[in-house]
């Protein structure tokens, strides 16, 4: 089990959350947990991670280390 610094920038504001994040943790919880915590704007539709350095969206139903994330590694929260 690896640990990672993710850099995670909500897509409506300039803050940049930096959070460490085990890669054995699946994208959908950590999702439910932080939509909790954080003052997420609501929508009708699912939050999800759009990966900068790969230019994808992640897939909720793997873990951070299924889906290739690496420490360092920056995200939009959409």
């Amino acid at each position: 089990m690896n640990e990672f610094l993710l850099h995670i920038r909500i897509f409506d504001q300039r803050k940049m959350h930096h959070v460490w994040i085990r890669d054995v943790v699946l994208v959908r919880t950590f999702l439910e947990d932080i939509s909790l915590s954080w003052d997420l704007p609501k929508t009708e539709f699912d939050h999800f991670f759009y990966h900068l350095e790969n230019h994808r969206v992640l897939d909720p139903e793997l873990s951070f280390g299924d889906n290739a994330v690496i420490s360092g590694d920056h995200f939009i929260l959409v």
